[in-house]
């Protein structure tokens, strides 16, 4: 990977990182900086069998409602999620998306924009194949290819093995940035996520030894301190 690339784990039902996805999409093609460069790494909040996240958990709901407000000062669609549902299949749905434009594991397609737009927008569930094929089709994929490849579950071991090497390399929840060995872990307000647009400077090195175990609902989650980040 080349350095002045930016690592951006994510997952399709956190509202911190459909935020810095949307900074990022919005940059002009001419602005300085790696913002053309970013390398999106799938990251499931909860993996199945793992329970669903409860939209209604207070910390969950805070979180969600603070980054709405930050949604609206960007004129962003936002609408709060009734549904939390698992993404496996959308992660595997957008690494198909990357392999037909040209390369797994590279940067954001048109379809995971419409995948982070059907969940904070239109309230869609990520969770059905039916509607991940109908959203596929409307991105410009072969209905049939995506229906089989989701049949198959060929993906599945590529979402596992992103998900494992996150956190072996200490990365303890979503949104997180990474450009060499600085970081941002959650959504830390507009300016500083337009600071990596502009400039690759995502602020200090991290570092935290107590990572939670692979099969534990806290490995990863979404950072609380999103729900207190402030334009």
């Amino acid at each position: 990977m080349s350095s002045d690339r930016i690592l951006f784990y994510f997952d399709f039902v956190d509202p911190g990182s459909y935020l810095v996805h949307e900074l990022f999409r919005s940059a002009p093609a001419d602005a300085p900086g790696p913002a053309r460069d970013v390398i999106y790494r799938p990251l499931e909040l909860r993996p199945p069998p793992q329970p669903l996240q409860d939209p209604r958990a207070p910390g969950w709901q805070a979180m969600t409602e603070a980054l709405a407000e930050v949604a609206g000062t960007l004129d962003l669609p936002f609408r709060v999620p009734a549904l939390v549902p698992w993404t496996r299949k959308a992660h595997e749905l957008a690494l198909h998306a990357q392999e037909r434009a040209g390369g797994v594991g590279t940067g954001a397609t048109p379809l995971h924009h419409r995948l982070f737009r059907a969940h904070f927008d239109e309230g869609l569930d990520l969770g059905r194949v039916d509607v991940l094929v109908a959203l596929a089709e409307e991105a410009g994929l072969d209905r049939s290819e995506v229906h089989a490849v989701l049949g198959v579950d060929r993906f599945v071991p590529l979402v596992e093995e992103a998900r494992s090497q996150a956190l072996d390399q200490g990365v303890r929840g979503v949104p997180t940035l990474i450009l060499k060995d600085r970081w941002i872990e959650g959504f830390s307000g507009i300016e500083t996520i337009r600071s990596v647009v502009q400039q690759g400077t995502p602020g200090s090195p991290q570092a935290d030894s107590s990572i939670p175990p692979i099969d534990s609902p806290a490995a990863p989650g979404p950072f609380p301190s999103s729900g207190q980040s402030h334009a």
